[in-house]
Formats: C-alpha cells, sequence, structure tokens
C-alpha cells in the first residue's frame, strides 16, 4: 500500500548551488527521520551561534540528546521539509508538533533531556516561557501546534516569496489539525523578525541573559553577540471552511450546495410564518364547513 505525501506549495526557479530548481515543500516520510534528524544536527545544531557562545557543543553527550529531541517532534508526524523537486535534496526543516494541555504534551522534556545540563536548562527555558504566559493568563487557549526549530538554506530565507509559502505551510498543517493557533519561541533576533514578518504576534518578552541560578546568570555571555532575550508569539489560525460554504467549481453545484447550507435566521422565520399562515388558514377552513 502507497503511503499518502502531503505536498504543501512549490516554488519555482529558484538559483541553489548555481542551478535553478524547483523545490517542494511537503510532509516527512517516517523513512526519512534519520536522514532529517542527521540534517539538523549539521546545519542547525552545530552552527547555532547561541550553542557556540554559551559552549555547548562541548558538553558531554549533547548532540546525543538534541538528536533526541528532534526525534521525538519527528515522531509527531506534523513536521515539513523543503526538497529539491527532482533530486529529493534537502533545502530546509520545520519542526512542529502538537502541544496540548489534554495530552500533557510537554511533559516528556523532562524525560528527553538531561536536565542537569546547561544546554537543557536552554531548551527548558523556552518551554517555561511558553507555560508561564498560559498560567498567567488560564482565559487563552493554550492548545496549539508548536513550532520548535526550522532551518532554512540562505538563498531561500532571503526569497521573501518563498518564506512566505513556507510558514503558510506551517499554518495550513495547524488548520487541518484544528489547532487555534500556532506558537514559536523566537531566541535570536533573526528569528524574531522573520516571525514578524510572517504575521506572527508577541505575547511576553523574556532576558535570558538577566536570569540567575544559585547566583549565576548562565547566559549573560549572550549580550557580547547581541543575543538577550526571547519572544513568545502566537499566530491565530482560520478554521477550515465547510466543503457546503464554498463556492461551487460549476454552476450545477449550486443547488447542492444549497442544500447543505445552514440557513440563516431570517430564512427560518419567514419559514414559520408560513407555516403558521397554513395553519391558521386550514383552521378557518374547518370552521367554514362546520359552520355550513
Amino acid at each position: 500500500m502507497m503511503s499518502l505525501q502531503i505536498y504543501w506549495d512549490r516554488h519555482k526557479d529558484v538559483t541553489l548551488d548555481d542551478e535553478q530548481r524547483n523545490v517542494l515543500i511537503r510532509d516527512i516520510p517516517q523513512k526519512s527521520l534519520s536522514r532529517i534528524c542527521d540534517y539538523m544536527v549539521e546545519n542547525s545544531f552545530k552552527p547555532n551561534r547561541l550553542y557556540a557562545q554559551l559552549k555547548l557543543h562541548e558538553l558531554p553527550n549533547v548532540e546525543e540528546y538534541y538528536r533526541r529531541y528532534v526525534m521525538h517532534v519527528l515522531r509527531d508526524e506534523c513536521s515539513i521539509m523543503v526538497i529539491d523537486e527532482k533530486t529529493n535534496e534537502i533545502f530546509g526543516v520545520a519542526l512542529v508538533k502538537l502541544m496540548t494541555k489534554e495530552w500533557r504534551s510537554w511533559t516528556i522534556w523532562l524525560q528527553v533531556l538531561d536536565t542537569s545540563t546547561l544546554f537543557s536548562e536552554f531548551m527548558l527555558l523556552r518551554r517555561m516561557h511558553l507555560l508561564k504566559f498560559y498560567e498567567e493568563h488560564p482565559d487563552r487557549d493554550c492548545n496549539s501546534l508548536h513550532l520548535f526549530e526550522y532551518y532554512m538554506r540562505s538563498e531561500l530565507k532571503a526569497d521573501a516569496v518563498f518564506m512566505r509559502k513556507f510558514f503558510n505551510a506551517i499554518f495550513e498543517v495547524a488548520r487541518h489539525l484544528l489547532m487555534p493557533h500556532v506558537t514559536f519561541v523566537g531566541t535570536t533576533l533573526e528569528e524574531q523578525l522573520e516571525a514578524e514578518a510572517a504575521g506572527f504576534h508577541a505575547l511576553s518578552h523574556l532576558i535570558y541573559s538577566l536570569l540567575e541560578n544559585q547566583g549565576v546568570r548562565a547566559f549573560q555571555s549572550l549580550r557580547d553577540i547581541d543575543e538577550m532575550y526571547m519572544v513568545l508569539y502566537e499566530r491565530e489560525i482560520e478554521p477550515i471552511t465547510p466543503f457546503y460554504r464554498l463556492p461551487p467549481p460549476h454552476v450545477y453545484d449550486e443547488e447542492d450546495r444549497l442544500k447543505h447550507e445552514k440557513r440563516s435566521e431570517l430564512e427560518e422565520e419567514a419559514d414559520t410564518s408560513s407555516k403558521r399562515l397554513d395553519m391558521d388558514n386550514k383552521r378557518q377552513s374547518v370552521t367554514n364547513l362546520a359552520v355550513k
């Protein structure tokens, strides 16, 4: 049996490696999980300037913890990748996962990561930032499709049209999963600018360079590279339009659409009034017959 493949969008004639290529934004099949994990280690984890500044790459087993985190998110089968249409070469990845209060999705991070390391402390800082906001705003729906991390080739990242398609694909994943919004914690200024360009709205800020643990400001050195705070973002998602509310592709489908269209209150009132009038007429007819 062939597995279902989901193609969210296509971008034509982009120059990559001195070639004109067409790229696809699509789902990630199970057979590609290890390949995607390796790709994120080499392109997102190792070059990460925050990790380099904090010397996180030097911690023992840190790459293994990063791999466990990536594989855990990938198994949710919501993440997407950007590939060459002909060669299937990977050019970008977005790690996204359903995070809900009922499913207690966030508690797994305490098992995936070694909480005694500075790497885990930084990773969990993003989680606590989000959870703290929703604890302080209990009236808000905390269920979301959460964008944990993404990597994109610089040529594609510089293409504003493509980046709109890329983020719109994430929004479409959320829409089809019936999530009310997409959340994201931007830890660098570059991520924050890209999130705002994609239509995310900032909910709260956290100056992580000032955080103290047992009198030590572990992240203060990030000020040296002009990175000082993280931002929690949210993008509201419009629900999917029911099929019977979509405009008909052909004129003759209009009658079928109207069968499923929920009638307005005025139409229902008019129908009720018409039925009431018919009943009155019937009663009058019966009365006239009785008089005769």
